[in-house]
């Protein structure tokens, strides 16, 4: 399969079915290409990536092109045989450890030689050597052995998760929400009070809860060795063993089961989309942030948050943003030295890094400055104009280096109706997650095609989980339901072979860990 993906990658890169990643001899510009989530692109991508490639020329003699797709879509790029050069890829979109599996990604760790640091120093210095290392892989299966496949996003790699909630609400019903809790049914009186509230201004929305396919970062706090599988080990442990038999997970699934049949869900949350949710009206979300990070100016009200994971450091937490270069790159030794230099860039120079982000300065967003109680000026944020908000919103989280962004604010946050912008959010976080707990199985890679190919097994899995996982996750059927719940979906997926996924990852697991000592 390897061999054959590889030859398919190969010749589609002689054929030239991407005829912008060959260079352009007339100016000597060499033109990338680059897969990013979010399908479809923003509207104003093509006018925004015309202003950034002048810049980017001038530079450093690249011009880039985003294509955004779906993860289905960029799977079915890959498997036909398309060639991108550089891939946005993680444990839920464009699966990472599958494509590293596949062969997809060139190693950067090649013939005894950093490639990052050796081609792109600044990149290699913006973040800290672990944070490099729980970026690799590892495994004596890997079709290219055990190095670093992909350049982490430099943000908050110690995961932390919140629930974003109303504060208004909150102050107006007397309710005093802690800044961490422990168990989501903690927030019950809170969602009674949202939807009383609701109910008396039904401009704030109709449900406390309202998701499209799934509460985002529900089963976070879970160390995944494959999503794929939903299999992993409890964090600070090293038995593989399903999703199911973490109690946090299994708690947070009954909590939504709960909410559910008080009527505070959605009761089409498992049939929407993300993007079919209107943000702007006023109930809780799920979200992976950190401290001081404001949806204020996002979400168009104030907003606070209640952290319920994290932080902890784990290989799936600093891989769950990366980019990754296409292993026909190798081949091209020029080419991926640009391509790097680009990441390099982006990864490190703020302006360019704020255009990536928000768009065209002066027409898709201004630079204000944020004021202390005294008028002192404290330092600058970004405001998006409404041309921002209506035409250029990517996955700024996918893009590269996060915490180098201007702070995000709003007119209400600027002019004293809301709490300002915290400008210092990025500086305490790095100094609080050094400390972080770190996963026992940091680095572990689990090869499910070698030497056993589970294929077949994560194909019927795949799909059990598209038929059970979303109904379970929002609380439509209560989880421990043996015949609509947990039970019966893990019936089947033992039936498919589960559990000699998990024999066969445990293997590899100890073999690894074995190895280190």
């Amino acid at each position: 399969m390897k061999k054959l993906v590889s030859l398919m990658l190969a010749l589609a890169m002689v054929l030239g079915l991407m005829s912008f990643t060959t260079v352009a001899a007339a100016d000597d510009v060499v033109k990338l290409t680059w897969v990013q989530g979010n399908s479809p692109a923003p509207k104003d991508n093509d006018k925004v990536l015309e202003y950034l490639n002048n810049i980017l020329r001038e530079r450093i003699g690249v011009e880039i092109n985003i294509i955004y797709m779906s993860s289905d879509e960029v799977g079915t790029s890959i498997a036909a045989g398309e060639v991108y050069d550089m891939y946005f890829t993680c444990g839920w979109y464009n699966e990472f450890n599958k494509n590293v599996a596949d062969g997809i990604y060139a190693n950067l760790y090649k013939d005894g030689k950093n490639l990052v640091k050796e081609w792109a120093p600044k990149l290699w210095e913006s973040m800290p050597e672990s944070v490099w290392e729980l970026a690799c892989s590892s495994g004596d299966n890997l079709p290219y052995g055990s190095g670093l496949y992909a350049i982490p996003v430099y943000k908050d790699i110690a995961p932390e998760n919140f629930i974003v909630y109303d504060a208004q609400v909150a102050k107006d019903a007397g309710i005093e929400v802690p800044d961490v809790i422990e168990h989501w049914d903690e927030l019950t009186p809170y969602l009674g009070a949202l939807k009383a509230a609701m109910e008396a201004n039904p401009d704030l929305g109709t449900y406390p809860i309202n998701i499209g396919g799934a509460p985002a970062g529900v089963e976070t706090s879970f160390d995944f060795i494959s999503r794929e599988s939903l299999i992993g080990v409890i964090f600070g442990d090293t038995k593989v063993v399903s999703l199911f038999d973490d109690p946090t997970i299994m708690e947070r699934y009954r909590t939504m089961h709960k909410w559910y049949e008080l009527g505070y869900v959605n009761p089409d949350s498992p049939l929407q989309t993300e993007d079919s949710i209107n943000g702007k009206q006023h109930h809780v979300g799920w979200t992976q942030a950190w401290d001081g990070y404001d949806y204020t100016p996002s979400r168009g009200f104030w907003c606070k948050m209640t952290r319920y994971s994290g932080p902890f450091l784990n290989s799936d937490g600093v891989q769950g943003s990366m980019n990754a270069f296409s292993v026909t790159l190798e081949d091209d030794e020029a080419k991926f030295k640009k391509a790097m230099e680009f990441q390099e860039l982006i990864n490190t120079d703020k302006e360019v890094r704020d255009i990536l982000a928000f768009g065209i300065p002066g027409e898709h967003f201004e630079y204000r400055d944020v004021k202390d109680d005294a008028g002192n000026v404290k330092g600058q944020a970004v405001v998006r104009t409404q041309a921002g908000k209506d035409g250029y919103t990517p996955w700024r989280f996918s893009q590269a280096n996060y915490a180098i962004n201007s702070i995000e604010a709003s007119e209400d946050t600027l002019n004293g109706t809301f709490p300002p912008p915290d400008l210092d959010q990025w500086n305490r976080y790095f100094s609080y997650v050094a400390d972080a707990p770190v996963s026992a199985i940091s680095g572990f890679t689990f090869d499910y095609q070698n030497p056993i190919d589970f294929s077949t097994q994560y194909a019927e899995i795949s799909a059990l989980k598209a038929e059970y996982m979303s109904r379970i996750q929002c609380g439509v059927v209560d989880p421990d339901d043996p015949e609509n719940g947990v039970p019966a979906l893990r019936a089947k997926m033992e039936a498919a072979g589960l559990n000699d996924i998990i024999a066969e990852a445990q293997r590899q697991l100890d073999a690894y860990l074995a190895s280190k000592k």
